[in-house]
């Protein structure tokens, strides 16, 4: 099962769970992905990097790209599915070419959930995952330092790392495109920054997924005021 609109069917799997959504222009260059197999989740919060047409354009094919890699079974790990997911976009695009017209790519922060142990594997290009405890206390995994796609325009690459966590009840797990951290807005129109925002992580233990969603929408929002939206924005958040 798969789905790109997926906050109503990422609901049925984990009741504490949200996607807050919001795309600068008619189309976007950011989507939530999800897949169920078995006992497994795996959901993505994927963030191409051109804007507008372009962005969508990645945005369709790396979507369509990730079902094909996580149905045919030969990745199980994110790090695996990263890996695959970045020779299929530069193949896709002839990227390793100097004739190749399309050098954008994606960052995304993709998790592999299995519900029945609540244990979970992350791996991310760009993009970290931030886990926070009952006590309000926040773990961010650091995400490796490059996208997917690009070409030989990134010359540091190395294979995924990959991450794994119990999970334990009464903690949740936050990632995101980079939207969010990087509106500007406020008295001096700076960015919110990644600092705010896991401070209103950390602000927010103890709430529901719905409260926290409306949080972050009203200080979003707020932040924001008459600026014009600076980038898609897509944050996922899982309760367990």
């Amino acid at each position: 099962m798969c789905i790109r609109d997926s906050s109503t069917t990422v609901h049925t799997v984990f009741e504490e769970s949200f996607i807050y959504y919001k795309p600068r222009d008619v189309v976007s260059g950011d989507f939530p992905w999800f897949m169920k197999k078995g006992d497994d989740v795996y959901i993505a919060a994927v963030d191409c990097t051109g804007h507008g047409v372009p962005g969508a354009l990645i945005s369709i094919v790396g979507f369509f790209l990730l079902n094909n890699i996580v149905e045919n079974g030969q990745h199980n790990h994110p790090n695996e599915i990263l890996d695959a997911l970045d020779h299929a976009v530069t193949t896709t695009f002839k990227q390793n070419s100097e004739h190749s017209k399309i050098k954008d790519g994606m960052d995304i922060g993709l998790c592999k959930i299995n519900v029945k142990d609540k244990v979970i594997e992350y791996s991310g290009a760009h993009r970290p995952l931030y886990i926070l405890n009952k006590e309000g206390e926040i773990n961010e995994v650091k995400a490796n330092k490059f996208p997917i796609g690009g070409g030989n325009a990134y010359t540091n690459k190395k294979p995924f790392d990959n991450f794994v966590f119990q999970m334990q009840e009464g903690e949740s797990i936050y990632f995101s495109s980079d939207g969010y951290p990087d509106q500007f807005g406020g008295e001096k129109n700076r960015k919110f920054g990644p600092k705010r925002m896991k401070q209103l992580l950390v602000n927010s233990a103890g709430k529901s997924m719905t409260e926290i969603h409306n949080e972050f929408d009203t200080q979003f929002m707020e932040w924001k005021g008459d600026i014009k939206q600076t980038d898609d924005v897509l944050l996922i958040g899982i309760g367990f």
